[in-house]
Order: structure tokens, then sequence, then C-alpha cells
């Protein structure tokens, strides 16, 4: 067997561990250079996220701890999305059991690869707007605090480093953009 993957020629191709998230895949690859070696890649479902707007310019945010990094993380809402569910129904699923929420209203903010040297993780983000309070349903996994700051609060966060999630920081600004192009002063 050889694949062609651009200037990559990959040889074998052994799935080293899978579980209801993730694939871990071996490949005994050539190398651009010619050299023979090896590259794990790490297969995902696609990753959502979204930025909820309220009509006075506050954001919810969620923060948890995140395990590979021992950390708290403040966040946007995202997760992953469900076999069979279209990108959006993913994305108003994930902010509903994350805070409640309910958005009348999705605008895309484009994708991003989260980490493109190792993972083929695609993640798709929105703003959510119009939005109205109902009951947060987080999975077993996540013990969430959620909290609603001003739009321009989140973006300092950003810059000071206190959110660093990649697909947080990339929906804040592009929202930030967005918010802008309508004339909003964020």
């Amino acid at each position: 067997m050889v694949d062609e993957i651009g200037p990559w020629r990959r040889t074998a191709t052994k799935v080293v561990y899978e579980n209801a998230w993730v694939r871990v895949r071996h490949d005994d690859v050539i190398a651009p250079s010619g050299e023979s070696g090896i590259y794990g890649v790490i297969e995902t479902q696609d990753a959502l996220g979204c930025v909820p707007l309220t009509d006075d310019l506050d954001v919810y945010l969620v923060g948890q701890h995140r395990y590979p990094h021992d950390t708290y993380s403040w966040e946007v809402p995202e997760g992953g999305r469900h076999p069979g569910e279209s990108i959006e129904e993913g994305v108003l699923r994930e902010l509903r059991e994350e805070t409640g929420l309910r958005a009348g209203r999705l605008t895309e903010l484009g994708s991003i690869h989260t980490s493109n040297c190792f993972t083929d993780e695609t993640a798709y983000l929105f703003l959510a707007e119009e939005l109205e309070m109902g009951e947060a349903a987080p999975d077993h996994t996540e013990q969430l605090v959620v909290r609603a700051v001003p739009f321009s609060v989140a973006m300092d966060m950003v810059i000071r480093g206190e959110i660093q999630d990649s697909m947080s920081v990339v929906a804040l600004y592009r929202a930030r953009d967005v918010l802008r192009e309508r004339g909003v002063d964020v």
C-alpha cells in the first residue's frame, strides 16, 4: 500500500487506539525529503463553538478544569458534533447543554484547524444571538461554571492570556470583527 498525501507517501497505517471521541493512527511514511519515518495522527469528530452574545453585548463564558493541561479554563461554549447531526444543530445543542441558552440566530464565523500538526480536527465557529435562558444539562464529564461578562472584558481576558483555548480566542476575535462590520463599537 502506498498512498500519496501531498508530498508525503504513506506506506502503512495502523489504528493504535480508539474511543468514542478520538482515534489515534500510526502511519509509516516517506517524508518529502525522501527519508522514512513515522507520523501519528489523532482523528476526531468536528468541533463546534459559539460566542453567545446578549443584546447588551455580554458574552456567556464557560469555566471548567481541563484534564490535559491540569488547569482551569474559561472558554466559549464548545463541544463535538454527534453523528448524523448538522453543524448548526450541534452548535445549538452544545450551547443549550452547557449554558441552558437557546439562540434564535446563528452567524457563521468560519472554521479553523485546531492543531494541524497532529490532528485532523476542524472547528466550526458561530456567533449566537437572540438568546433565551433555559435549563443547562452538561455531560457527566463536565463540571461547569457559566458567567456573563461584557464583550470588552472577554477580549481583555484573551489579551491577558486568561482565555487560552484556541477555539475561544479565534471565535471572540472573529465575533468582534462581525460586530464592527455591523457598526457596533466593541
